[in-house]
């Protein structure tokens, strides 16, 4: 309605125009009044300016609403928005347009003062800096760990370790590095971060940091504790009866604070006493067993590498359990790809990895109907990956973050060294053995070696 009107408006402004023109040009050639023309060309030029003013006006309120917004100021509405007025829609526009911007703006700052609050609160490190070493954004948790509340440059931090910021400079994006970070009063192990953003034509990089010192204290202490909790259940599991039985093998010999004559000692007490000592026997050499497995997986061997075919010595595991598997109606499936896939680790090492957890897997699938196991290897990420796959009784939740702790077992006949020595195999190859199962379902170990 109000564009119509706007047109209207200046069509009849241009048809007044140019019916003043006629006439002005009709009044100059066919007469001669001086006064006519003079006023005819005034009401001309008053009519062209009033166009023009007419139009200017959109104009002015084109440029005042973009200074606004230009400006920030997003508060402000247009006014005198009638249906009399040619312009009112505009306005109308330019107010909604205004009210969504405004919109826009909130959210965004909604956002930023989450993300700050966010950024400062965590109890991670960051801070970035630009080309020129300039701190451009630093969070408190970045200046609790440093010590430093005013850090201006990356050079500041020179005044803590001298090795620091040139580190900082040297470390590429994406990278991790974990580095020992000492000064004159603290002395702390820093895993760092590094990212790389790209803001106006500038580099900025990211750095995150934090202390994980306290949280390797952490759990060190509770690996510990679980080792201690298990070395003290085998040791007293044994040394109890030992002494329970000492105590009543020397009542055979004692009455009361008396020694017994040996005519006094029936042949029943002696008997009871062999059978004594071959069970004070039986314990003591299930502790000596138990310290000789203490020793196995606090002393092992660096790994020799030598490049292998995987697929002949999981070919030669398999043969290893040829009866076990036959009389437990197991299925046993190996499967290589490529086949001619080559490992460049220990191989005695790894063998006796997949023995033991081939043990395992049989063990987990006794007594089940349609026992299948599935010894796979395959290369992903520039990584070999071996798995160890059954559909066997499974992990339950509650151990299955136990089972690599030396000495758990959840079978009377096992040592709970075996998946302990895999772990450490593993680490030395630079590798890592995970585990993931479904109770009553299945359960699969992945050896992963990074190093090819």
């Amino acid at each position: 309605m109000a564009y119509n009107k706007f047109s209207l408006n200046i069509i009849t402004r241009i048809i007044l125009i140019v019916a003043n023109c006629f006439f002005l040009v009709t009044e100059y050639i066919l007469r001669d009044y001086l006064i006519t023309i003079i006023n005819l060309a005034l009401l001309l030029v008053l009519q062209t300016i009033f166009l023009i003013r007419y139009i200017r006006r959109i104009n002015l309120q084109t440029i005042e609403y973009f200074d606004l917004i230009k400006n920030k100021e997003s508060g402000f509405r247009l006014t005198n928005i009638t249906d009399k007025d040619s312009f009112s829609l505009l306005r109308k526009q330019f107010n909604d347009t205004n009210q969504i911007i405004q919109d826009i703006r909130i959210e965004k700052e909604v956002q930023t003062n989450y993300l700050n609050h966010l950024v400062n609160y965590i109890n991670v490190g960051l801070f970035s800096f630009d080309e020129n070493d300039k701190i451009q954004f630093i969070n408190p948790e970045a200046k609790r760990i440093l010590g430093m509340d005013n850090i201006f440059k990356i050079q500041d931090l020179d005044l803590l370790n001298e090795t620091f910021s040139n580190f900082l400079r040297q470390l590429k994006p994406n990278e991790s590095e974990i580095i020992e970070f000492s000064t004159p009063a603290i002395k702390q192990k820093l895993s760092v971060n590094c990212g790389l953003l790209h803001l106006k034509g500038s580099k900025i990089k990211l750095v995150s940091f934090q202390d994980i010192d306290k949280h390797l204290y952490k759990n060190e202490i509770e690996s510990w504790n679980k080792l201690i909790r298990i070395l003290n259940h085998e040791i007293m599991n044994s040394i109890t009866p030992i002494t329970s039985l000492s105590k009543t093998m020397k009542k055979y010999f004692h009455d009361g604070e008396i020694v017994k004559s040996p005519e006094d000692i029936t042949s029943t007490s002696i008997n009871r006493t062999v059978e004594g000592l071959e069970i004070i026997e039986e314990r003591g050499v299930g502790l000596i067993n138990f310290v000789n497995n203490y020793r196995k997986l606090s002393s092992l061997p660096k790994p020799i590498r030598s490049g292998f075919p995987i697929l002949k010595l999981l070919e030669q595991t398999k043969e290893l359990f040829t009866q076990e598997i036959e009389n437990n109606n197991i299925d046993i499936l190996v499967e290589v790809k490529p086949e001619d896939l080559i490992l460049n680790a220990d191989k005695e090492q790894l063998s006796q990895i997949l023995i033991n957890l081939v043990k395992n897997s049989i063990r987990a699938l006794e007594g089940k109907v349609s026992g299948k196991l599935l010894l796979k290897t395959y290369k992903k990420d520039n990584k070999i990956h071996i798995t160890v796959q059954d559909n066997g009784i499974g992990i339950s939740e509650d151990i299955i973050n136990d089972i690599f702790i030396p000495f758990y077992t959840t079978t009377e006949t096992g040592s709970g060294i075996g998946l302990s020595i895999s772990k450490q195999i593993m680490k030395m190859h630079n590798g890592t053995i995970t585990v993931s199962s479904i109770t009553d379902k299945s359960t699969e170990f992945t050896l992963i070696f990074d190093n090819l």
